[in-house]
């Protein structure tokens, strides 16, 4: 199995902590005969937020190791898990979440699901009300229905796959990245299209909520998301503004999702 050179995942960088401001105290003189009055200005003072305990990521030889011990997955069981498991209650009954705060599964690669799973169950992803959901459902599952929940959601086309992408320009960070500041583009992990690069070992990002990928990007950045191998998310987002976020965020759910095997499948008896 090749070597993970660019998985967008979190490492084990410390959480970022809060702003504390102060001012100080001034004293006014008046002119002469007048008294003196002082000005005093208490500000609230945040304390840090600490970082959630969470077991170190993964090294990408490690995931390796893990990903080929994985049982041989069985896409049609899938369906039996998302559905008792209720996993379908939040992502869809076809992985397209019925609303903005749940990500999207369908069409994501077999891989990723599977890390994203095994991370939520043997706690290396936590700490947040949404992660902290997710591993205890992710707690209840066995290896093997990971693994076909995981070869169900690549099974699944992503939203709006099948439709053609908008003419809209893509943010600078997408394609070329900003050098000035050490950001390399979206693009070189995550592809160009809905596909994703490195074999299907990153997240797809077309076609995802613009609510969860703004969420995610603020969490890496913040230090709360920290399962990244590598911890390049981590770096790379805590050099982007709100601004930018939010940019990314609505471009990439403005594009088709990824094409499921069931759509290719689909259109081939056609």
């Amino acid at each position: 199995m090749k070597t993970l050179k660019y998985l967008a995942a979190t490492g084990l960088l410390a959480a970022a902590a809060a702003a504390v401001a102060a001012e100080s105290s001034s004293v006014i003189s008046e002119q002469a005969g007048a008294k003196n009055s002082t000005m005093t200005s208490d500000v609230a003072v945040q304390a840090p937020v600490p970082a959630p305990k969470q077991k170190t990521a993964l090294s990408p030889e490690e995931w390796e190791r893990v990903l080929a011990a994985m049982p041989k997955a069985e896409v049609m069981n899938g369906f039996a898990v998302h559905s008792k498991q209720f996993c379908a209650s939040c992502h869809g009954k076809e992985g397209i979440a019925d609303t903005p705060n749940w990500p999207d599964v369908a069409g994501q690669p077999y891989a990723v699901t599977v890390k994203a799973l095994l991370d939520y169950r043997d706690g290396r992803r936590k700490g947040t009300p949404a992660s902290d959901l997710m591993s205890a459902a992710a707690a209840k599952l066995t290896d093997q229905q990971i693994a076909d929940v995981a070869a169900l959601y690549e099974y699944l086309p992503g939203r709006n796959a099948k439709k053609s992408a908008p003419t809209t320009p893509a943010p600078e960070l997408v394609n070329s990245g900003d050098a000035s500041r050490y950001i390399t583009p979206c693009a070189a992990c995550h592809g160009i299209d809905a596909r994703g690069n490195n074999n299907g070992l990153v997240p797809v990002l077309h076609g995802q909520q613009a609510t969860v990928l703004a969420a995610a990007l603020k969490d890496y950045r913040s230090g709360a998301r920290q399962s990244d191998m590598l911890g390049e998310m981590q770096v790379f987002s805590r050099k982007l503004t709100d601004a930018e976020i939010e940019q990314l965020a609505n471009w990439y759910a403005a594009q088709p999702g990824r094409v499921g095997k069931k759509t290719t499948e689909r259109d081939r008896k056609q």
